[in-house]
């Protein structure tokens, strides 16, 4: 495909780190893909707590910002480009990807994205562009979380500390297909929605004790815990584990989350672990892409979002004031 050189393109853009109302609409340079590289147009970007983290500049430790930035860790779209060494991703093709923003790359709040190839992967066919763009860092995280970490095998029990996000949905489900039995935090509104999910105990955290629930479930302890919310929020974890058992949080990045307590947890012969996705993330998604097209795990409830109410959106994912996963709409013209 023959691409205009020089051409711009629509993209959120940060000129420094800070609240909502560092991210501009603006007219930008459509980026070319290098070597290794594929140039996607975006229909749909996913909005994580990452990407807030990351426009507040909790990533510093991790990465550097070059002003003007535009930030996004999730899309879906079409191949419209590659460098000259990529092969396997022809123009028109559907895809998702984690984007490069990690690496202190654009990200996927625009138009057009460059991505490495080794992230990027064809979507499921019997998946819409939004719904692909919801998938790529929560599921991500509770693989990595449930298997790399945690090392689940078939049969133990597990309890999924915030199941009715989209991380915990993703776990649940991962978990269950796993062949593992699964207890989960939320809100008792949300019991239905975990329980469709594969859930076969549900706890509410708002009005019952966690550790005293767990207890009654599984009076021996549970193998796993995996904490998708972290910041102190699960302060009995490593007295609901087994012996032998392991508490996995997934990475925050917040300051006031110490983590768990990993010197107790060897005293007590348990093991602690932290969670975050690896880049590149491509191999890995490629195999969650498989459970989706055979039906075997479904994308968590999503709510679609224009691109010029991202600052609304941010606000929504900091406050935990929405039900379901939020995407952004960046394309009018692909469904």
């Amino acid at each position: 495909m023959q691409l205009e050189a020089n051409a711009t393109m629509r993209a959120v853009v940060m000129d420094r780190v800070g609240g909502p109302e560092v991210m501009k609409l603006a007219s930008v340079l459509r980026p070319a893909p290098g070597p290794g590289e594929v140039l996607i147009k975006v229909a749909y970007a996913g909005v994580n707590p990452a990407d807030w983290k990351c426009r507040e500049g909790y990533l510093k430790s991790f990465m550097d910002y070059s002003f003007p930035f535009v930030i996004g860790f999730d899309l879906a779209g079409v191949v419209v480009d590659a460098g000259a060494d990529v092969a396997g991703f022809e123009t028109g093709m559907r895809v998702f990807a984690q984007s490069d923003v990690g690496a202190g790359k654009w990200g996927a709040y625009a138009e057009y994205a460059v991505v490495s190839e080794a992230s990027v992967v064809r979507m499921p066919e019997n998946l819409g562009f939004a719904q692909a763009a919801a998938v790529p860092t929560p599921a991500l995280a509770a693989w990595t979380g449930l298997f790399d970490e945690g090392e689940l095998q078939p049969g133990q029990r597990v309890l999924i500390h915030g199941g009715a996000g989209a991380v915990g949905a993703f776990a649940i489900q991962f978990a269950r297909h796993a062949g593992a039995e699964v207890a989960v935090t939320c809100g008792d509104y949300n019991f239905d929605y975990v329980t469709t999910l594969g859930a076969q105990h549900t706890i509410d955290y708002r009005t019952q004790d966690i550790k005293t629930a767990v207890q009654a479930w599984s009076p021996s302890g549970v193998d796993l815990i995996l904490d998708t919310i972290g910041c102190a929020t699960l302060p009995a974890g490593l007295d609901m584990l087994r012996p032998g058992g392991t508490l996995v949080s997934i990475l925050t990045l917040m300051q006031d989350d110490a983590g768990p307590d990993h010197a107790e947890a060897v005293r007590r012969g348990l093991r602690t672990r932290v969670a975050f996705s690896k880049m590149p993330s491509g191999r890995l998604l490629g195999q969650i892409a498989d459970l989706l097209a055979r039906g075997q795990v479904r994308v968590p409830r999503i709510a679609s979002m224009p691109m010029e109410s991202v600052a609304q959106a941010h606000r929504m994912v900091q406050d935990g004031t929405h039900r379901a996963k939020l995407v952004l709409q960046v394309a009018n013209d692909m469904t």
